[in-house]
Order: C-alpha cells, then structure tokens, then sequence
C-alpha cells in the first residue's frame, strides 16, 4: 500500500551512504593503486601508442585535470561625469559640428604643385578622357 502524502519515508539506506557495490569497488580501486586517472594519463603519456589512442586518453582525463571556465557575471557599472547640457547647449554644438563637417579644406598638393581643376573643365573633359581610358573602343565603332 503506498504511504499517504505527507508522511516521511522510513526505513531504508540513508541518502549518500553508498551500495555495497559502490562500495567493493572503490575498494578494488584503492587497493589497486591505479585510479581511472592515473591510468587515462599513464595511457597519454606512453610514447610507443599511436597518435589517435593518446588523444582519446587526454580528451577523457582533461575534464578532470582541467575544469571549465565558470561564466560570470561581467556587468561594470561606473558612474560618468557627463555634463546635463540644455537645449541652447545642444543646439549650438550640433550647428558647430555641421559647420566643421561643411568647412573648406586647404588644397591638397600632388608632386609639389596646388591642383585648382575648375567644375566646368572637370566637366568637359571627362567623356573624353572615359573614351580613352576604356582602351578607345568608342571611337573604333564611330
């Protein structure tokens, strides 16, 4: 008949002792003298076994020579020291920001010389030079 519930177990093997078998054989292991351990690092670091057999023998020890990083908690909570900026604030560095962004830069020199190509002439002379730069195909065909 099964216990009504609420009511505790009784009798048995108290939780954690282990069974008789458990118990023969971590006794079988300590009187050998060679636990699991020993021997899967004894098998690893036996230079006359092939390659594969020394691998297997490291990937089933490492577990236990080797624990796993733990993951934590990496959360950094500072505490900054920006400024509360007002609106007027705001405003004038954005206006300041778009007026670097549009602000003229020197020229640039190429082998020592100012280069001013006018927009018009850039213009201009830009099918023509596209006609000779695709190896003058255009002008065989014309």
């Amino acid at each position: 008949m099964p216990r009504p519930k609420g009511m505790q177990k009784s009798g048995g093997r108290a939780r954690g002792t282990p069974n008789r078998a458990s118990q023969r054989r971590q006794a079988e292991v300590a009187a050998s003298g060679l636990s699991p351990l020993d021997f899967l690092i004894a098998t690893l670091r036996n230079e006359s076994l092939d390659l594969p057999t020394r691998l297997e023998a490291a990937r089933a020890a490492a577990p236990f020579v080797h624990p796993r990083l733990a993951v934590i908690d990496s959360t950094v909570r500072t505490e900054s020291a920006t400024p509360q900026l007002s609106e007027e604030e705001r405003r004038q560095r954005a206006r300041q920001a778009i007026l670097d962004a549009f602000a003229e830069r020197p020229l640039k020199l190429i082998e020592g010389e100012v280069v001013e190509v006018d927009a018009a002439e850039m213009l201009a002379t830009e099918p023509e030079s596209l006609g000779e730069s695709m190896g003058g195909a255009r002008s065989a065909r014309s």
